[in-house]
C-alpha cells in the first residue's frame, strides 16, 4: 500500500492507532490562527492578555513613561540644551554669590599674608607686635568666616535653584521652552519658601555641630582631670555620634531630596513640601540613592579633569623661585588662586544644576509611578499644541498655545501656597 496516500476504503492506515489520539481530541472552533491562516494580534508574554501597547508619547525631553536611568542622564542635558538661558542663568546666579565671597575672603587672607611679609622683609618680627599679630589673625579669621559663610550661601542658593529648575524640567517634559525671567516668576513668592526649606537644613546641621561640640569638650575636660573612665565614654560616644549622623544625614538626604522640587511645583510650604518627598520616595531610597550616587561620581570626575589642570597652570606659573621677592610669590599666588576659586565656583556651580535637573526628573518619574503624572504632562503637551515626538517635531520650540507661559504641569489650580 502506498505510505504516502491513506486508503480509499475505509480501512485504517499503518499510522493509525486503536483507542483515542495521544494527542487529544480535535480542536473545536475557528482555527487559532484565524480565518486565512494569520496568527492573532501578538499577546504580551509578560501575562497580560492586552496586546503590546503603542510608543510612548515623547512631546518633551523625556517619554511619558517610567523612567530609566538613560532617560534621567540624557533628560537632563537635553533641559540644559533646550533651556540654555534658564538653566546655565541660575547657575551663573548661584554661582555669582559663592564667587563673590569667596574672592572676598582670599583677598582678605592674601592681604594679611603680604602685610606680615613685608614686616619680615623690613627686618621687623611681626608676631612680636600685638597690634599687628591682632590685625594678622583678625584678618585670617575673617577671611575663614567668610568662607563659611559663603558656603551656607551657596547652600541656601543651590535648595532655591533646585527649585527654580523643577519649574523648567516640568515644563521641559510636556514641550515647553522657559526663559531666565519666567522661570524666576512662576516660582514666585515659593522662593521664600525653598530659602525656609534650606534654613530648617541649616538648624539641623547646627543641632549636629553643638552635639559634637559638646562630646569634644567632655573630653578635653576628662583629659585636663586625667578621668580615664569619662575619657572613654566620651570616646565612645563620639564613635557611635560620627556613625549614627553619617547613616541618618544619608537616610534623611535621600528622604528629603525631592523637598525642593514639590515645594516649587506644587506650591508647598517647607514641612509639607519635605513630607511630600517623604512620600515620593517611598519604596524607591535604594534605587534614588543608587542613582545620586552615581551622578555624584560622575560629576566629580568631570569637575576634577576641569579644574586640577588650572591648579596645575597656576603652581608652574606662580614665581616660585630664589630671585623672587616673598611679595612677588604672594601676589602670584594670588592672581592664580582668584581665578581658581572662580572656576571652580563656576564648575560647582554648573555641577549643582545639572544634579539639580535629574533630581527634578526624579520628582516627574515618581510621580508618573505613582499617580499617573504622565496624563498630566501630556494634557499639558495637548494645550500647547505639541503632540508629536519631540526628537522629530519641527514645533517643539515654538509656543504654540495661549496661555502656555504660566503653565505648570503638576501644579494645583489655586494660586496661594499650601500652609
Amino acid at each position: 500500500m502506498d505510505q504516502n496516500h491513506p486508503p480509499q476504503d475505509g480501512s485504517r492506515g499503518p499510522w493509525e492507532q486503536d483507542g483515542p489520539s495521544p494527542y487529544g481530541p480535535p480542536t473545536q472552533g475557528p482555527s487559532p490562527y484565524g480565518a486565512y491562516g494569520q496568527p492573532p494580534v501578538q499577546q504580551n508574554p509578560y501575562g497580560s492578555r492586552q496586546p503590546y501597547a503603542a510608543p510612548s508619547r515623547r512631546p518633551g525631553i523625556i517619554p511619558l513613561t517610567p523612567l530609566a536611568l538613560g532617560d534621567l542622564l540624557s533628560g537632563s542635558f537635553a533641559v540644559i540644551r533646550r533651556n540654555a538661558a534658564a538653566v546655565v542663568g541660575t547657575a551663573l546666579i548661584v554661582s555669582l554669590i559663592e564667587i563673590l565671597i569667596s574672592v572676598l575672603a582670599t583677598t582678605m587672607m592674601f592681604d594679611a599674608l603680604a602685610g606680615i611679609l613685608r614686616l619680615e622683609e623690613s627686618g621687623g618680627d611681626p608676631f612680636l607686635q600685638d597690634s599687628t599679630v591682632a590685625q594678622t589673625f583678625g584678618a585670617l579669621s575673617g577671611s575663614v568666616a567668610l568662607l563659611m559663610v559663603g558656603a551656607l550661601l551657596a547652600g541656601l542658593a543651590g535648595i532655591v535653584a533646585q527649585g527654580v529648575l523643577a519649574v523648567v524640567v516640568l515644563r521641559s517634559a510636556a514641550g515647553l521652552k522657559t526663559s531666565l525671567g519666567q522661570a524666576w516668576r512662576l516660582t514666585g513668592r515659593q522662593v521664600w519658601s525653598l530659602i525656609g526649606l534650606g534654613l530648617l537644613y541649616l538648624v539641623a546641621a547646627f543641632i549636629l555641630v553643638l552635639a559634637f561640640l559638646a562630646v569634644i569638650v567632655g573630653l578635653v575636660i576628662a583629659a585636663l582631670n586625667e578621668d580615664g573612665t569619662l575619657a572613654g565614654v566620651m570616646g565612645i560616644l563620639l564613635f557611635v555620634l560620627i556613625v549614627a549622623s553619617v547613616l541618618l544625614g544619608v537616610w534623611l538626604y535621600v528622604k528629603l531630596l525631592l523637598a525642593a522640587s514639590a515645594a516649587a511645583v506644587e506650591l508647598k510650604s517647607p514641612f509639607r513640601a519635605m513630607g511630600r518627598s517623604w512620600t515620593l520616595t517611598r519604596g524607591h531610597w535604594w534605587r534614588t540613592f543608587g542613582i545620586i550616587l552615581l551622578v555624584g561620581i560622575i560629576v566629580g570626575v568631570v569637575s576634577s579633569i576641569i579644574t586640577t589642570p588650572l591648579s596645575m597652570i597656576g603652581g608652574v606659573f606662580t614665581p616660585f623661585t630664589e630671585e623672587a621677592s616673598a611679595e612677588a610669590m604672594v601676589e602670584g599666588s594670588r592672581i592664580w588662586m582668584l581665578v581658581s576659586v572662580a572656576a571652580t565656583s563656576l564648575v560647582s556651580a554648573l555641577a549643582t544644576v545639572y544634579t539639580a535637573c535629574l533630581v527634578a526628573l526624579l520628582y516627574t518619574d515618581y510621580r508618573i509611578r505613582q499617580e499617573s503624572f504622565d496624563l498630566d504632562l501630556a494634557a499639558a503637551a495637548d494645550d500647547a499644541g505639541l503632540s508629536d515626538d519631540a526628537r522629530f517635531s519641527t514645533v517643539q520650540d515654538v509656543q504654540a498655545a495661549a496661555g502656555t507661559d504660566r503653565l505648570v504641569p503638576g501644579r494645583p489650580a489655586a494660586g496661594p501656597a499650601d500652609h
